[in-house]
């Protein structure tokens, strides 16, 4: 299931890069104010404290946030209407509606992911309501969240979003900057996005440039990278270069990449790249040539 975490990691970016903040307006439902975000496990109910949702292309991304340590619960679906969505399913390789919680100060270990063979559904998302003039939606969700490290199961019930604000296409949150061609054709997005992540015991800094329709160029660095020259690692490992033609669609690139700065106390990471991208399992022979690439990016 490599390729449900890879895509998973990129969604996360996406999700993470515009938040709303709850509201405490009496307009509710269901008794909960409009921007609630809440779900109960372990015997506690979560309340985000800021909540994000992006409505990109055919995917949805809802994002909780509580506190200032990086605890968060991560919704992730390909469908923007009402409806039922089940959780945990893969369908055509790559899409599947996820669901994920980020443990506050994770270390590697502490991630919970609605996911065992991508055949059984481990839960579902309901969407109730959908306001495409004021752009709020609600709904409801659940999920089993396991954690391939440590085989822990979690149970997280009750979860509702009430009337959030949802964002109709991608918004870029600060002077990130990033240039790359494809093909030679200038590759312009929509967002650029820049996270620290923690997944499987390894610490990484992710950069996505994307677009509306979520085609994507991803790259991931180790935390601790420094100024050098080096080269792209294969599928599975840091470094990584990823480009996503769409949510269904992706390649893995092989070339190199050049570090020229890397501010880590103040999160700032600059540097260039070039890569071909190909099918990592030779599905297609079809192959992109990602050239003249540069960003200057804050991660968070």
């Amino acid at each position: 299931m490599k390729q449900f975490k890879l895509l998973f990691a990129l969604l996360i970016v996406t999700s993470m890069t515009f938040f709303q903040s709850c509201s405490d307006s009496d307009d509710s439902n269901n008794g909960e104010a409009a921007g609630a975000f809440q779900v109960d496990f372990d015997g506690q109910t979560y309340v985000a404290d800021v909540v994000s949702a992006t409505i990109t292309d055919n995917n949805l991304n809802i994002t909780g946030l509580r506190g200032a340590n990086g605890e968060n619960i991560v919704l992730t679906i390909f469908g923007t209407s009402v409806g039922t969505y089940q959780l945990g399913v893969v369908s055509n390789q790559t899409q599947v509606n996820g669901a994920a919680y980020i443990e506050p100060n994770n270390t590697g270990s502490g991630v919970f992911v609605a996911q065992t063979d991508g055949i059984e559904s481990q839960g579902e998302l309901i969407i109730t309501a959908i306001d495409e003039v004021n752009l709020t939606m609600t709904g409801t969700f659940s999920f089993t969240g396991y954690n391939p490290n440590t085989d822990e199961v979690k149970e997280f019930t009750n979860g509702i979003f009430n009337q959030i604000t949802y964002s109709d296409g991608l918004v870029s949150v600060g002077d990130n900057t990033f240039f790359a061609n494809v093909d030679g054709t200038e590759f312009v997005e929509d967002l650029v996005a820049g996270t620290s992540l923690n997944t499987g015991g390894m610490s990484t800094i992710a950069i996505s440039a994307t677009k509306n329709s979520n085609e994507t160029i991803g790259l991931y660095f180790d935390a601790d990278v420094a100024p050098g020259t080096y080269d792209f690692g294969g599928f599975g490992g840091t470094p990584l270069a990823q480009y996503n033609l769409s949510s269904s669609e992706f390649t893995i690139g092989d070339g190199t990449f050049t570090i020229s700065s890397h501010d880590i106390e103040n999160k700032r990471i600059i540097g260039t790249f070039e890569f071909t991208a190909s099918d990592p399992f030779g599905g297609s022979s079809t192959t992109y040539e990602i050239t003249e690439g540069s960003f200057d990016v804050t991660y968070f």
